[in-house]
């Protein structure tokens, strides 16, 4: 019984860190495989490359997540109206 609420705590400590990873909008690349795109800024993603022989660069897939999110979802156009 008395690892009851110890297991219980590890297991709701785990529910609340589970809050999905979020990408920031800079990317560290070791090589074409290899990559880390969790740094906001670009001083930190050189201070993290740069060190271990990597490269620096925007996040593409950032900037298509952020243009597909933002895509109108298709559907009926709206008509275009002629004025004589």
């Amino acid at each position: 019984m008395r690892y009851l609420p110890v297991s219980a705590l590890a297991g709701l400590t785990l529910i609340a860190a589970a809050t999905g990873a979020q990408a920031g909008p800079w990317c560290a690349w070791y090589d074409p495989y290899t990559y880390n795109c969790g740094f906001n800024t670009f001083e930190q993603c050189q201070a993290t490359a740069l060190g271990n022989g990597g490269w620096c660069s925007r996040n593409v897939y950032d900037a298509w997540a952020a243009r597909t999110a933002a895509a109108p979802e298709p559907g009926r156009k709206p008509r275009k109206h002629r004025h004589d």
